[in-house]
């Protein structure tokens, strides 16, 4: 038998290394890997934590936030950013009550078509009109991307004080003013890119900790936590349409095996293989709020939401 010289043996190392290389570049794209989550940017001071036994979840990242101590009870993959989707509406529904009347009438244009297909939607067309307060019931229980983008386009204008802007420039200086309010209430690690969360993963992201001063502020405010707990609503537009709403959080229907009796918000958040649940849990005196992200399926996240509230409840 033949010997194989010094040369010899390298090349066939070589191609050996690049055919190896190549099966598990092969394998990784089969398989699906993800590349690593971005990291979180931290805040410094003003978390308090202070862990409770027996509180757990499967979701890879979580809070549990006691509202009425300001102090975390849970907090996991808190160095990870999070993809917020549909939970971003709590922001916006924030952000348009600054500068809309809850009882302002607005006609929707044609930002309401600015939705991604597959959206949740309120079913909103171009010359309906709503009231902002109904336009933000339409955010909370169905979900509806186009009633996002309808207060987005509202609020815009309201904010650079230009009636005359087209729809997307109203919503893109609304974007813009997202991103300045986010500083203004202590965000530091988050950047939003459009009203109602459906997006690009690179340009709209935030932490777990972002998201639970978000939050805290939404279930403090009236018109937000009114249409937050309900489960089913028939609706009649200002312009005469009529509507019936069901909340994506199936923890408030009374007929579901996920129902809570202590959940009475808050948002849900859905991309493809990627659900997220924002819920306040309530009992008596005691408020607390949960956030899970990133879950794989949208049961889950009922599941583990109802989870939480029985052991904190």
């Amino acid at each position: 038998m033949k010997r194989l010289n010094r040369e010899g043996a390298l090349k066939i190392a070589s191609v050996c290394a690049v055919l190896l290389l190549a099966v598990i570049i092969a394998l990784n794209i089969v398989i699906g890997q993800e590349e690593p989550a971005a990291k979180a940017v931290l805040h410094e001071t003003g978390i308090v934590y202070s862990p409770r036994d027996g509180l757990n979840t499967k979701a890879m990242q979580a809070f549990v936030y006691d509202v009425n101590a300001g102090e975390y009870l849970l907090l996991k993959g808190q160095d990870e950013v999070v993809y917020p989707a549909s939970t971003t509406k709590l922001l916006t529904a924030l952000l348009a009550l600054e500068y809309l009347s809850p009882d302002e009438v607005i006609v929707c244009g044609e930002e309401v078509s600015f939705i991604e297909s597959g959206s949740s939607i309120a079913y909103i067309k171009p010359g309906m009109s709503l009231t902002v307060e109904m336009l933000i019931e339409g955010m909370l229980i169905p979900s509806g991307n186009d009633a996002a983008y309808a207060i987005a386009a509202a609020a815009g204008r309201k904010i650079a004080d230009d009636e005359t802007l087209s729809a997307r420039e109203a919503v893109n200086r609304f974007v813009e003013e997202m991103n300045a309010y986010a500083d203004k209430i202590g965000l530091c690690g988050s950047k939003f890119c459009c009203p109602d969360g459906y997006y690009d993963r690179t340009e709209h992201y935030s932490t777990i900790e972002d998201m639970a001063i978000i939050s805290s502020l939404a279930c403090k405010n009236d018109i937000i936590k009114k249409y937050a707990k309900i489960d089913e609503a028939f609706v009649v537009y200002e312009s005469g349409e009529s509507n019936t709403w069901v909340n994506t959080n199936v923890c408030l229907d009374k007929d579901s095996e996920y129902y809570s009796p202590y959940i009475t918000g808050l948002k849900t958040g859905s991309l493809d293989g990627y659900y997220n649940i924002i819920c306040t849990a309530e009992k008596e005196n005691e408020l607390y709020i949960i956030g899970i992200f990133g879950l794989k399926t949208k049961e889950s996240r009922y599941k583990e939401a109802q989870k939480l509230a029985s052991q904190l409840l």
